[in-house]
């Protein structure tokens, strides 16, 4: 498993056992989003900006990096603000990104041209299935979009809505964060502190994990590790049983995705909240 955390540092987990296996630093650039791609000592991610330059789209590069030898492979240049998710595709080279711009954008790892884009009207965040065929849009309204990967031009397919309303704002939480399950048929969405397990063909609520116990999952509350709705990002275990997720307290959390109760909590820690967890 990959993370990054505020402290700008790129670390490496041994799932088997929650070692700490490695620690890499991208302290000129920041990091955000990690994923591995289809090699295992490579991941791409994208930039935090610190300084602003003139140049947005330098500013929000993201970076194709080598674990192996400490170095970048190429640069994606293309979003004008912050990039605030990066799905892999599972079967090809091609990837998703999402940013503050209200858009969503498709490229190919062999490539620094971006192949295409969809413009939203608020913030999104994307996930693509394990097959390659489909891919999940979510906004700040908690709205869900599915779109044919090879279709995506002529919109999405299916919508649905994800969570409750809060009585408080009368909105849906935004959904920060959606990932396939490694079966198919599920759709993790996490939003608003709380983690949505989501039927991927129907858009039934299966199950709701409520992490945010100071604030019943809604808002911007702490989820049950300390972090904030706003920095609260999971993923699924390869069993499908599992799903993890980084806390204020700086470790990495584990929870079931059976009945929703915490299993481990992992004892290496970030200096910051490790804000993108990725198996």
């Amino acid at each position: 498993m990959v993370t990054v955390g505020d402290d700008d540092t790129i670390q490496m987990y041994r799932t088997s056992s929650g070692e700490l296996v490695k620690t890499l630093y991208s302290k000129k650039y920041g990091c955000s989003c990690v994923t591995f791609t289809h090699a295992s000592q490579a991941v791409l991610y994208a930039s935090k900006v610190k300084q602003p330059s003139k140049d947005p789209k330098k500013d929000h590069a993201l970076r194709y990096h080598s674990l192996y030898n400490n170095e970048y492979i190429r640069y994606f240049m293309g979003h004008t603000a912050q990039v605030v998710n990066v799905s892999m595709d599972a079967v090809t080279d091609e990837f998703l990104t999402a940013s503050a711009d209200g858009t969503v954008r498709l490229w190919d790892l062999r490539t620094p041209a971006c192949n295409g884009v969809i413009r939203c009207a608020t913030t999104p965040c994307v996930a693509s299935d394990l097959q390659g065929l489909i891919f999940a849009a979510a906004t700040d309204d908690g709205e869900l979009k599915l779109y044919d990967a090879r279709k995506y031009g002529q919109g999405p397919f299916i919508d649905f809505q994800v969570g409750s309303v809060d009585p408080g704002t009368g909105k849906r939480p935004r959904v920060t964060c959606a990932k396939f399950s490694p079966d198919g048929e599920g759709l993790l969405c996490v939003a608003g502190g709380t983690m949505y397990i989501i039927d991927a063909f129907k858009g039934d609520e299966l199950m709701r994990i409520n992490v945010g116990a100071e604030t019943g999952g809604m808002g911007q509350g702490k989820d049950a590790a300390g972090a904030t709705g706003n920095n609260l990002e999971a993923c699924w275990t390869p069993d499908n049983k599992c799903l993890l997720s980084g806390g204020a307290d700086s470790r990495v959390h584990v929870w079931s995705a059976v009945n929703g109760s915490k299993v481990a909590t992992w004892g290496a820690r970030h200096a910051g909240i490790p804000s993108s967890v990725r198996q």
